[in-house]
């Protein structure tokens, strides 16, 4: 009985007791720790500063200390994800956009924002990945003279054309088999330079300065620093028909005569090793050959075919029809273009994820005495027989596919009795020919409401010197730096940009050194943020995306480390200029005060946003 008793009052006891603790723990979360808000407002600011002067890692640092002050400061995570997407840790930016949108579901502008970054994340996957990138090309015919600027009294004279060769940095030669000349255009010169030389075939670039030329009769001469003094540096076991550069210390040459295709080393010119083809139902006849980065085409008339090959592997790995194939060219993202004896030029996509040709169609259908091919940034030409004329072909978006434009150092500047925004801008991406051909169509959103808005191209300043990335032991002196691993690179960089980011237009990447798809898509895209071009420097057989990346930030193959790299042929700095309403004042941070900045050029579209409170600018 008096057990029955005391069981209610222990009940009541314990459930008083519960919703004591309860209520106290509840007065506790409500009364948290108090922010030191003033502190973190302070940090909160400093990051915008230094966002805006792309000081990107230091504002990381800020954003980091005010949130430590400041738990509720949710902007940050706004802020946080667009600093980490202009240093390329997309999926990271991608994370805190998402957090802040939990928080704040109701915000406008910041769904938008996702949706490009993912897009842009996307793109860049593709083409990291090997995917094929599908495109358009329009071509045109040219006369020679007019379309390189010749002198109108030189004449070239070809009586027997063999290959056209270019570097990246427009470096030009026309082998004349027949006349035994090499004709040679070096970069800032305007008429060619005729070196006597018999029967030369084609002559391989490896910089700014020096390569080599392969004649007729399998002599390889060195063209020396000045790219005139001729130095025999032995000969090959066969008579070339073509060659190509495949790393600093390699060439590839093909004949088609003796149905040979071999790596030679430079410059002792050892044989390193004989490509393995597939037998086919004619007799292997090789008469052209071009590399991208650790893949090979070999153009094979005799079989109306083109086989791509594993310079890793030394084997061919697929093959793909193409009529009485004549030369090769590659496009900076892999595309590859073939003349045909029937005077057609066609461009074929390839898939290197999985390995084969998906598209192949015609972009010149009737180009009489088309005879070779050689490729100038993100453009290609083919030279007729005679050296008169030559077709000019370049690519622009099947579809719509993106540019990278970002903005940074915003100002507030008062023009006619109005106030503008002013912004600088950036503009990278796979089709700078064509959107140099268009007119850029800009407008903008803020506060809610759309604003007209124009973009022009500032005049490019002298190119800083670029900065080098070379494996331990390889270090040149000047702003080269030893790094290992990807991961090394990007520490480096990091704190290099701190300081000198006004000054960094190239980067240089040695092929040797490992990336991880992880590490090498925050390298491309920290490169596309800031309308930095990214080089490879070949002193391996280049790996497939460090190729594409370079191709995609307007940067391609280096064989040497000598000389200076390829000038801008236009300008990827320009400034954006948005005339203010007079009604209209900034409202705060969130969703209203970000300015989003949309510029089509064509099909190409680019889309940025930056937080703007004119009172601080």
């Amino acid at each position: 009985m008096d057990c029955d008793r005391r069981w209610p009052r222990r009940m009541l006891f314990l459930s008083f007791c519960i919703v004591l603790l309860f209520q106290t723990a509840v007065m506790e979360a409500a009364v948290l720790p108090p922010a030191n808000r003033e502190e973190a407002e302070k940090y909160f600011g400093s990051a915008y500063g230094k966002y805006c002067e792309r000081d990107y890692f230091g504002a990381l640092g800020d954003l980091d200390r005010a949130l430590k002050l400041n738990t509720f400061l949710v902007d940050y995570y706004l802020m946080q994800g667009l600093v980490l997407h202009r240093i390329g840790r997309t999926d990271d930016a991608l994370k805190s956009l998402r957090y802040f949108l939990e928080v704040r579901p109701m915000d406008v502008a910041v769904p938008r924002v996702l949706a490009r970054f993912e897009e842009e994340g996307r793109f860049l996957g593709d083409v990291l990945s090997g995917r094929p990138v599908f495109s358009r090309a329009a071509s045109a015919l040219r006369d020679l003279k007019v379309s390189l600027g010749l002198p109108v009294l030189q004449n070239l004279g070809i009586k027997g054309l063999g290959k056209a060769e270019s570097s990246p940095s427009g470096r030009l030669a026309v082998a004349d088999v027949l006349g035994d000349r090499l004709w040679v255009r070096n970069r800032g010169e305007r008429a060619f330079s005729g070196i006597e030389i018999e029967a030369p075939v084609t002559a391989l670039f490896q910089g700014e300065t020096g390569g080599i030329v392969l004649l007729e009769n399998g002599t390889v001469l060195s063209l020396g620093e000045s790219g005139k003094e001729l130095t025999e540096l032995g000969k090959l076991p066969f008579s070339p028909s073509d060659g190509t550069m495949a790393s600093e210390s390699a060439f590839i040459a093909v004949s088609a005569s003796q149905r040979r295709s071999a790596i030679f080393s430079l410059p002792d010119l050892a044989l390193v090793s004989e490509l393995a083809i597939p037998e086919t139902e004619h007799p292997f006849e090789p008469v052209a050959a071009a590399a991208f980065g650790e893949w090979l085409a070999v153009a094979d008339r005799n079989n109306g075919a083109v086989s791509l090959v594993s310079l890793r592997e030394k084997r061919t790995v697929f093959s793909f029809e193409a009529d009485s194939p004549r030369d090769l060219a590659w496009s900076a993202l892999g595309d590859l273009f073939v003349v045909h004896e029937n005077g057609a030029v066609t461009k074929t996509t390839i898939s290197f994820d999985s390995m084969e040709a998906v598209r192949s169609e015609t972009v010149i259908r009737e180009a009489p005495g088309a005879w070779s091919l050689f490729s100038i940034e993100d453009r290609v030409y083919c030279l007729d027989v005679a050296g008169f004329s030559l077709w000019e072909v370049y690519l622009f978006p099947e579809d719509s596919s993106p540019a990278f434009l970002s903005l940074d150092t915003p100002s507030v500047r008062r023009e006619e009795d109005r106030e503008s925004f002013l912004l600088g801008a950036s503009v990278s991406g796979p089709y700078r020919t064509y959107m140099s051909k268009n007119r850029p169509v800009v407008t903008s959103v803020w506060n809610e409401r759309m604003l007209t808005a124009d973009f022009r191209f500032l005049a490019r300043k002298s190119p800083e010197g670029a900065v080098f990335f070379l494996p331990p032991g390889r270090r040149i002196g000047g702003q080269s730096h030893e790094a290992a691993t990807g991961k090394e690179v990007f520490l480096i960089l990091s704190e290099w940009w701190t300081e000198n980011r006004k000054k960094l237009n190239d980067i240089v990447v040695a092929a040797s050194i490992p990336f991880s798809q992880g590490e090498l898509r925050q390298l491309a895209g920290f490169c596309l943020q800031n309308g930095i071009r990214l080089f490879a420097f070949c002193d391996t057989f280049s790996p497939l995306p460090l190729l594409r990346a370079s191709g995609l930030t307007g940067g391609g193959a280096l064989y040497s480390l000598g000389g200076d790299l390829p000038g801008y042929s236009s300008s990827h700095r320009g400034e954006v200029r948005i005339p203010l309403p007079s009604d209209e004042t900034s409202s705060g941070f969130p969703s209203r005060s970000v300015l989003s900045v949309y510029m089509d050029v064509g099909s190409a579209s680019s889309r940025d946003w930056m937080p703007l409170w004119p009172d601080l600018l």
